[in-house]
């Protein structure tokens, strides 16, 4: 039997695959014993695919993709299998890096290390198959929806977060790598994920497991525990519950060396092997171009707007001053010379997180009945909450949202009309306004510390039948709720009014931050709580029929139907801003997004499978799907498989798919902030003063309700080969081809730059645009203001093309009556990720780009992974390497001038690049088993055995100095777990 999912999870490699297999090769080398509950594969290959559901009356199950029960997963869409067994085996405790580390998960995925350390979608994980971003691969549970996390991904991208996914009682994960909009309608477009319970579950049985670093640190712990009973076969039910816990302690950025723990890589040479490279840590160099550190630092300036402190204008040539005593302070860089004094400041190696705590728990009840002979009912329920906490850098003063804060001052006179014993320049008399100078600030409020809590929880039931009636006819009726909550707890943020009165009154002191009281912290400082929720429900139905006997077997049709709601309330985080608009709020520095919404969707599809004579099968399908906000789309589906010969299947599929625009974009909002620099006239015309160096510009989009869904084609083709019984290799190419792409303001650069050209008096310079300037210069009050905030809607004017090719390989045979070698190897290769926007081609294959997306990840043009287990009796050895290929370190979506194309950084002399290349990263698990009896088996996993540090990547901002995305273990380093598994 030929199978198409011969391995059951991804690996990294290409070129690579020379490094990899070295690594491999030192891995099977190295086996002794495998992780607990090695799953028998005395069965050929074949054997890794999915156990025969037990609920089903032949035996057979429902692949991923398909209506139809069958015996085994050759579909003609590639299925890639992650069984329960192979999890143990690699070391993986959690749904959410299983399906980080798929080969196929290869671009603007989501990790939980981002999304704790200034992600929107604060303390979630996503999927991101093909690099089509996270609303792009459906997630499923038991092949029905879940709800999307409320928090959407960058603002604007729906998803389901992996972090709420029991993993105790999974059976398996399907990952379909092909487009699926035919059998489940929107978003299927990269591919599906669907997590797969275990339905029979009899006994006791439980894991205790506990782990640290190497250095001591990023403690793990795990608890998990079911109970059932019942025998489906022999009693027609069972029932089981079932709870987990999982424990995973916060690491800081102080915990690792050099470059993990600072911004200052001046120590480091630039790639022209001479220049040396930048040091970015804040006020590194100096007050205009950088931010607050825990000393203020003030500069002379005058209020624009007599008594509005937020006014400020630095004066031209005024001298930074540290109002500490003239000193920076502990643990901080004093800089001086003829322009001043200002500090410097490692907040990376002060206040970063590499590793946010986690705590995760979860309660799943299940119970199966069948009902007569042919049908079964089942009823699931299940709570589940994630928990992310982490800290932060204080907040400062000089904040871009959710409105600039950049020239807040201190004020010559207090409130009372005294002079201002913060403000070093009160005495000094402006010659332009005729007032006592104030004092532009840049502070970060040191005595009051920054964190930020999530918890997410999720209530979940669901139900149904399915089975068999009539001559021939079966059936599947289920029905499911979803709920997800999240509460987000932000402790140091700074209040508006309270700063306000704080400073006017010179209530807070700047010279001495200890020396404030607790009082006067609370005035400006407290806590801000955001609720946001959203919710599913969703019933379906699917009726199949054998018609008649084809020379290869049976035609079957199917036909299905299903009705869904869905609903996201994201309220604006801020309380006293109910309308959302972009004025001064309550707090500084908040991540202003929101989104508040639902539709239902009505859906009809059918599915046709027609084994023409026995090597050829052909499949057809369809799904109509028709949404309340008034579009609707057919996606149609054919696929193919031709097995000539038994050791040999070919397969193909052609599709058209669609994502719905995600209620975000259709009635949301969101800002985001990009550095810039005005042309150069405009600095020209301000003198090229403080007024026009580079500052944060808002991008705010806003959802638009005429949003037309995103279509794709996509085609799939590859063969299976197997050879021998013990050895068989598969190979697929995919492309997709995604039109009428959903982009956030494409024109903003043209806008801009249509504003300037109209010296600065048209505030709507292109259709659907809006520009905000900044206050005006006083030093050059008739020169062209700058551009605080370009406001435009979401559109669908982009064009996107993918491709690349899937391999894998699996070795399974007996060495002796007693020993086993079992292997696998799977590699993804990326040839294009070209997207097409307002006539710009861009292409991201092996970039550092889209940089615009989650967490800047990159698209490395390989991933892949080589598991190799050895079993000896009742030990086993399994050894897992991991790679990840090299990328440009560099992205076409954010083009800095530089010595290789578009160098998103540069090094201290501002035009060399920082970086043009990020190395590759491959890292290698162990896990050693033993089987002490048949009720007990106890395990030691080395992950990260040989302390791989992670590439060094000065560009992304998803991690201080290296990718998040692909090398986190690379930061944690080597790890320590051991851990138990019983069953009675």
């Amino acid at each position: 039997m030929i199978s198409n999912s011969i391995v059951s999870r991804s690996l990294r490699g290409g070129a690579a695959l020379r490094a990899l297999t070295l690594c491999g090769a030192g891995a099977s080398a190295a086996l002794f014993a495998a992780p607990a509950f090695a799953q028998d594969t005395s069965a050929p290959p074949a054997a890794a695919a999915p156990q025969a559901d037990e609920s089903a009356p032949t035996g057979d199950i429902v692949v991923t993709g398909t209506l139809f029960r069958r015996a085994d997963t050759e579909t003609p869409s590639p299925v890639t299998v992650l069984s329960s067994t192979d999890l143990a085996r690699r070391g993986i405790t959690t749904v959410t890096d299983a399906i980080q580390s798929l080969s196929a998960n290869n671009g603007s995925n989501l990790p939980t290390a981002f999304s704790a350390n200034g992600a929107f979608a604060a303390g979630a994980s996503a999927v991101s198959l093909r690099g089509l971003t996270t609303d792009s691969t459906l997630v499923l549970f038991d092949g029905l929806r879940a709800a999307d996390y409320p928090l959407a991904d960058d603002g604007v991208r729906s998803f389901v977060d992996l972090n709420t996914i029991p993993q105790s009682i999974v059976d398996r994960v399907e990952v379909l790598r092909d487009g699926a909009s035919s059998t489940y309608g929107a978003d299927a477009v990269a591919g599906v994920v669907n997590v797969i319970v275990k339905k029979q579950i009899t006994g006791i049985e439980g894991t205790v497991e506990g782990g640290i670093s190497q250095r001591g640190d990023a403690g793990h712990q795990r608890l998990s525990l079911t109970a059932g009973y019942g025998d489906l076969q022999t009693q027609g039910f069972n029932v089981y519950i079932n709870g987990e816990y999982q424990r995973d302690d916060m690491l800081m950025n102080s915990d690792r060396g050099f470059p993990y723990n600072t911004n200052d890589l001046s120590s480091l040479l630039a790639d022209d092997g001479q220049t040396p490279d930048a040091n970015t840590n804040s006020g590194a160099t100096g007050i205009d171009v950088h931010a607050n550190t825990d000393a203020a630092v003030v500069q002379p300036a005058r209020l624009t707007q007599a008594g509005n402190i937020w006014s400020g204008q630095a004066i031209s040539g005024g001298a930074p001053s540290v109002i500490l005593a003239g000193n920076c302070g502990t643990g901080l860089i004093q800089h001086s010379d003829t322009s001043g004094s200002w500090c410097e400041q490692n907040n990376a190696g002060r206040y970063g997180v590499l590793q946010p705590e986690q705590t995760r728990f979860g309660v799943t009840g299940r119970g199966t009945v069948k009902i007569g002979g042919n049908v079964e009912a089942y009823l699931m329920g299940t709570y589940y909450q994630n928990q992310v906490y982490f800290t932060g850098a204080p907040n400062g003063t000089r904040a871009s949202q959710p409105t600039t804060a950049r020239f807040l001052s201190l004020p010559a006179l207090l409130r009372d009309g005294s002079i201002n014993p913060y403000d070093p320049y009160a005495n000094i008399i402006d010659p332009v306004s005729g007032q006592r100078e104030s004092a532009l600030l840049n502070y970060q409020f040191s005595d009051i510390p920054s964190s930020t809590k999530v918890l997410s929880t999720t209530y979940r039931i669901a139900g149904g039948l399915n089975g068999s009636f009539g001559d021939g006819w079966n059936f599947a009726l289920d029905a499911t709720y979803m709920k997800s909550n999240v509460k987000q707890t932000q402790i140091g943020l700074i209040d508006y009014a309270g700063l306000e009165d704080a400073i006017e009154t010179g209530a807070y002191n700047f010279a001495n931050p200890s020396a404030n009281s607790q009082a006067v912290r609370d005035q400006i400082s407290h806590p801000l709580i955001g609720n946001s929720s959203s919710q599913l429900w969703q019933v379906q139905g699917t009726v199949t029929k054998d018609l008649l006997q084809l020379p290869g077997g049976a035609l079957k049709l199917g036909v299905g139907g299903q009705i869904r709601y869905e609903e996201i309330n994201n309220p604006v985080q801020d309380p006293l801003d109910p309308t959302g608009t972009y004025s001064p709020y309550q707090f500084l520095n908040v991540n202003l997004f929101t989104a508040a919404g639902h539709r239902y969707n009505e859906s009809a599809s059918f599915e046709l499978d027609a084994p023409i004579v026995k090597e050829l099968d052909v499949n057809v399908s369809g799904r109509y799907d028709h949404y309340s906000e008034g579009f609707s789309h057919f996606s149609p589906k054919v696929g193919v498989k031709f097995s000539p010969i038994p050791q040999l299947a070919v397969r193909g599929t052609f599709s058209k798919g669609f994502r719905a625009p995600s209620i975000p974009e259709m009635e949301g909002q969101v800002i985001g902030f990009v550095n810039t620099t005005p042309p150069a006239d405009v600095v020209a015309a301000h003198g090229n003063n403080a007024y026009v160096q580079q500052y944060a510009l808002g991008e705010f989009n806003t959802g638009n309700p005429n949003l037309k869904p995103e279509t794709s084609t996509s085609f799939t083709g590859g063969a299976i080969i197997q050879p021998a019984r013990w050895l068989s290799f598969t190979v697929d190419y995919y492309h997709i081809k995604k039109n009428n792409v959903i982009v956030e303001g494409p024109n903003a650069s043209d806008a801009i730059a249509a504003y300037y050209a109209s010296g600065g008096t048209n505030l709507t310079p292109l259709p659907g645009y809006t520009i905000t300037p900044n206050p005006v210069d006083p030093n050059f009050p008739n020169a062209v203001r700058t551009v605080d905030i370009v406001a435009a809607s979401f559109v669908n004017a982009a064009s996107l093309v993918t491709s690349g090719l899937d391999m894998s390989a699996t070795f399974s045979k007996r060495l002796g009556s007693d020993v086993k070698l079992t292997s696998t190897i799977e590699a993804t290769r990326v040839f294009e990720l070209n997207l097409t926007s307002g006539g710009v081609l861009q292409k991201f294959a092996g970039t550092e780009g889209p940089y615009i997306n989650t967490s800047d990840s990159g698209t490395p043009k390989w991933r892949g992974n080589w598991s190799t287990t050895l079993e000896v009796g009742k030990f086993a050895l399994t050894g897992t390497a991991y790679y990840t290929s090299g990328y440009k370190g560099y992205a076409p979506d954010y083009a800095v001038p530089a010595n290789c194309d578009n160098a998103i950084g540069v090094a201290s002399d501002g035009a060399t690049a920082e970086q043009c290349h990020v190395k590759s990263f491959i890292d290698v698990d162990m896990t050693g088993q033993v089987k002490v009896t048949d009720k007990f088996t106890f395990y030691v996993n080395v992950l990260n055995l040989f302390d791989a540090k992670a590439p060094f990547d000065p560009n992304t901002y998803g991690g201080t100095n290296y990718n998040p995305a692909f090398a986190q273990a690379g930061v944690v380093g080597r790890m320590f777990r051991a851990g138990a598994n019983f069953k009675f």
